[in-house]
This record gives structure tokens, sequence and C-alpha cells, in this order.
């Protein structure tokens, strides 16, 4: 019965943290971003890959109409932050991939000001359906100036391959790491599996941005899917 109890307050628990993060960033930015300026984030992948990004923007303003709201319904806030995903491929090779992200700073139709904050870029296949070469592309501020980079700049996950590991007794799982360099920089000190993070100078883009990064398979690299019992 004990244990009972705090399976059920933990279900109710967890069930709180997702509702207050649903109301708490519910701001939303409407249907007007999708005709805004963009840049492009483009370059190669393995030909099973796809690839997708989402993009945090924030909703702010005085006059703002979108708000956020606390545990109880009322609105605690104008504006929030919101997430919109974007997973269109609009490359034709089936080795390539670019995504459009809107990125200027514009007034919404609900007279709100909404902002790009970061941008996070992934790739998936049938081994690893949660995600692998995940780079973060954030903007730089005067904590991480020092490490902003220049948009001519090279970004690669290199050496991206297929690991096992046994999750529980039973049931075995994939993963895929890359080792990501910038201009043949390594910036990873070994197989990454987690996501890199890079920053640049958001005020630098303009319509004709493009920010290459490009995912390459490495020699162990798997495409096709797990036998979650075998391993194999």
């Amino acid at each position: 019965m004990i244990w009972f109890g705090i399976k059920r307050i933990g279900v109710i628990f967890t069930g709180l943290i997702i509702f207050i993060v649903a109301v708490f960033f519910g701001a939303g930015i409407g249907n007007d971003l999708h005709s805004q300026p963009f840049i492009r984030i483009s370059g190669a992948k393995p030909d099973d890959a796809t690839v997708k990004a989402w993009a945090n923007y924030g909703v702010k303003g005085d006059e703002c109409e979108s708000y956020s709201y606390d545990l109880f319904g009322r609105k605690a806030f104008r504006g929030g932050k919101s997430t919109v995903f974007f997973p269109k491929n609009h490359a034709d090779d089936v080795n390539q991939f670019e995504i459009r992200i809107p990125y200027k700073t514009y007034t919404n139709s609900d007279n709100c000001i909404v902002e790009l904050r970061d941008v996070t870029v992934e790739a998936y296949n049938l081994f690893d359906t949660v995600g692998f070469a995940q780079l973060r592309i954030a903007k730089a501020d005067n904590t991480y100036r020092k490490g902003t980079i220049e948009l001519k700049e090279q970004i690669t996950a290199k050496n991206c391959n297929g690991k096992l590991y046994q999750w529980s007794k039973n049931i075995w799982k994939g993963i895929i790491g890359c080792q990501y360099f910038v201009s043949e920089k390594q910036i990873s000190k070994k197989s990454e599996t987690n996501a890199k993070s890079v920053y640049f100078d958001f005020s630098q883009f303009n319509d004709e941005t493009i920010i290459n990064y490009d995912i390459l398979a490495g020699e162990n690299y798997r495409s096709t899917p797990l036998d979650p019992q075998t391993g194999e």
C-alpha cells in the first residue's frame, strides 16, 4: 500500500510538472512566423538519416496580447517562450539536408515581439530513433562572446558510429556518437552522444545566411534497426 501511494504521488507530481511547463511557457506565436525571412542550415547527411530542427522564440512586449499562465490558470505575464518544429527538408538530394528557420525579430498579429533565441538540429535513423549529431545553435552574449564562431565556418559531426548498451537485463538499445569539429578544429574531446553547442552573433544573420553543418557516417555507422532482445 505504501508503494502504491508513493507511485501514485509520483504520477501526480509528474503530471503537475508537465502541466506547469505547458501553461507557463504557453505563449503563442501565430501563423505569421512562417512568412518571415529565414536562414538556412544545410549540409551533408547519411542517405538513410532524417534531419529535423526546432527553434525557441521569445514572445514579449508591453502590448502583447498572448499570455503565459500560472498553475491555477491565472495570467502570469505577457508573452513567454514558444517552441516551433521544422521537420521539412528542402534539399532535393537524399545525401543533403536544408532546414529553413525564420530569424528576424518582428511584431506578430497579437502585438507581441517575437525573437529567435536558439535552434537545435538533430538526425534520426532506424538504429538511433532518439536522435544523434544534435547541434544547438545559440545566441552569443557577454558570457559566451569569446567562443563565438563566424558564419563562414564549417561545422562537422564526424565519425558518427553506432554503439550498443544494455538498458536493462534483457533490453538492448542503440545509440550513435559523433566527434564535433569547427573548421577542422575538434571541439569535442571524444565521441559525443549528447548535444554540442555553438554560438553565433545572431545580429549578423540575413536572408543569405547559411550555417554549414555536415553529419558524416563513420566506419561503424549503423542504419539497420536493432533487435532489443538480442542486441543484433
